[in-house]
Parts: structure tokens; sequence; C-alpha cells
């Protein structure tokens, strides 16, 4: 399922807010480390949702090591800024002093876009790294981006501020680099995270269009998080409508799933609202079919669907996500302790 990624070794994953992106991000980086790959996985905020998800702490910039291929790292602005400027003067006590000096940080705040250049960079140090053979250090690298509608400018900045400086001075070098890196299709990949509702979908298709407008590159892969699958096999769709149908005839008020008259209740009311229940998630179902559908017809990307997970933690959440992202299951219609399901192109 995600041999289209196995070859790239720098992951951007992004998404309309609310759909899921850092979870999502959070099980393919746990996949791919269950392939025996050395996988770190970025944030770019001050906020870390991964801390949650793998259920760790993370001290600065150093990686933390989640298990022997997984680790994990927040690229807050400020840590990242100092680690650039590190490579510029010759000390980090010095470096920090710059930082502190509140001229320079009123400077640095209103100069535009060094938070995103910085993170970038730093994003960069970690794909150089190698180990004692020459080799690099990581397998995968994973970043996790802002929101969609903030993510192409945040990748465009490198390539920006190369330009402005036309090429010339260290820090335009270093942006140069940062700017290949992002444009290379051999070694990058963007995926889209969405869910299979209008706005997310239409967001994901104006996504793929900007990456190729501004970045003159496509959207690698969209992942669709949070896919209802048919409680009903298609071959008995017919015969469990015209009972959700007699069902609805012979108990009024059953859709909303209680009855005021509690002597009302039982064996046979049970059924019908187990009926009634499947009759909404039979809704569901083709809700999301039909936003698909939009996204099978206007990407040209590979588009992977994940089911719906019921967890109440989210490192078994993402546990489950990543054994589905690497195994799937196209005849299951859940994701169990012991199985998986894969939906398929409508």
């Amino acid at each position: 399922m995600l041999e289209q990624l196995l070859e790239k070794r720098l992951l951007f994953v992004t998404g309309k807010g609310g759909v899921g992106k850092s979870t999502v991000t959070a099980a393919l980086a746990r996949a791919l480390a269950q392939t025996s790959r050395r996988v770190l996985v970025l944030e770019t905020d001050t906020f870390s949702a991964m801390e949650d998800l793998f259920d760790y702490s993370s001290p600065g910039l150093e990686p933390v090591a989640i298990n022997e291929y997984l680790h994990a790292s927040n690229l807050t602005s400020e840590e990242c800024f100092i680690a650039t400027l590190r490579r510029f003067v010759p000390s980090e006590r010095i470096a920090r002093a710059v930082i502190k000096n509140r001229v320079a940080r009123v400077f640095f705040k209103a100069a535009p876009s060094v938070n995103e250049v910085t993170i970038l960079d730093q994003v960069r140090v970690f794909f150089e790294k190698t180990d004692d053979d020459g080799k690099p250090f990581y397998d995968h690298i994973i970043v996790d981006l802002p929101a969609s509608g903030h993510a192409v400018t945040f990748l465009n900045v490198p390539a920006t501020m190369h330009g402005m400086m036309r090429g010339i001075g260290p820090i335009a070098k270093m942006s140069g680099k940062v700017a290949n890196l992002i444009s290379d299709p051999k070694t990058t990949a963007i995926v889209a995270v969405c869910l299979p509702e209008e706005m997310p979908v239409n967001e994901t298709i104006e996504l793929a269009a900007k990456l190729d407008d501004e970045l003159g590159r496509p959207l690698d892969m969209a992942i669709v998080n949070m896919v209802h699958q048919s409680p009903v096999p298609e071959e008995n769709r017919q015969a469990f409508e015209e009972i959700h149908t007699q069902i609805r005839k012979d108990y009024p008020g059953v859709e909303a799933f209680f009855f005021e008259d509690e002597e009302e209740r039982s064996e046979s009311t049970a059924l019908a609202r187990l009926i009634a229940g499947n009759a909404l998630a039979l809704g569901w179902f083709e809700r999301d079919s039909e936003y698909l559908q939009l996204l099978y017809d206007r990407l040209d990307a590979p588009i992977i669907e994940v089911p719906l997970v019921y967890e109440s933690s989210g490192v078994d959440v993402v546990g489950k996500m990543a054994r589905f992202l690497l195994e799937g299951n196209p005849a299951g219609n859940s994701v169990s302790d012991d199985e998986s399901s894969q939906g398929v192109p409508r």
C-alpha cells in the first residue's frame, strides 16, 4: 500500500485542519519503522501532537528514540533559529545572546519567512546526517506540515528567499539547498490527508493544483482518513432496504434511537434499532462514496482510504492505522485488533 513512498526519503504531510493529519503522520511513521527502516518524524509547531500519539516527551531539537527504528522531534521556531544561527557564528552562547537581544528579536520576528526557512533548514540538516559508514542516518524523514492553506507558501519560502538574494551569500546558498531538496521528486514526496467530506476533498484538489502552479511538482499521494465502510454487502442491499422500510412503518420513532415509553422496549424494538443504526451507517458510507469518487475523478495521485478506527487511546489508534497501512485487507469491513480493512476505489 505504501510502495509509492518507499523510495522517498523526505515526506511532507499536510491537510485541512481537523482531518487527523498528525495522527496519519504518526501512523505513516510507525508503519515505515515497522519495515526496519530508521524513521524520523518532525513537527513544525510549538504544540506537539506526537508526544501524545507516541507517549514520549521531547526536550528540544535532538530527536528522541521512540523505539529502535522510530525517532521524533518538534521543530520549534526559536530552537531552529538558534541552530541555523549557530552555523554562522562561532558558538551557541553567542547565538543565544543574539536571539535574546530585544532589538534583534523584533527584527527577526518582523523579517518575512525567517521561521519557515530556519525550520526547513533544520529538516535539511537531519536529511543530510550520515552514519559512521557515510550512509544516510535516516531512511525516511516525515514532516508534519502546517494546514494545507499554508503548506505551499511554507514550502515555497526557501526558493523565494534564494531568488530575492539572487543566490549571493551564505543565507542564499542555504535557502537554495533547501529549495532544491523540496523540489526533487526523486527524493521528496508531498502527501495530503483529508476526510471524505466536501470541504476537505475540495481543498485537497485545490492543493494539488497549487503545488503544480507554484512549486512545479505534483501531489504524490492523498490519504483519506475515517472512511465509513458499508454495513451491508452489496448483494443484500435490496433486501436490507425493504426490511428498513417495513421497520420504519412498524416502529415510529425508531430513527431517534430511543422510545419515550420504556414499555415499548423489547427484543423486537432492539432489532428495529439495530436495523435503523445500520441504515444510518449506510447513509454515511454513501456520503463518503460520493466525495471519494470526486477525489478519484480529479486527482492523478494515488489514493489510500483509511477506515474509521475506534479506540480511546491515540497510541492504539496510531498502532491500528499503521498496521492497516502495512497490511490492508480488501475483504474486511472494519479495523479490529486482529485485522484491518482497505477501502476500494469507487
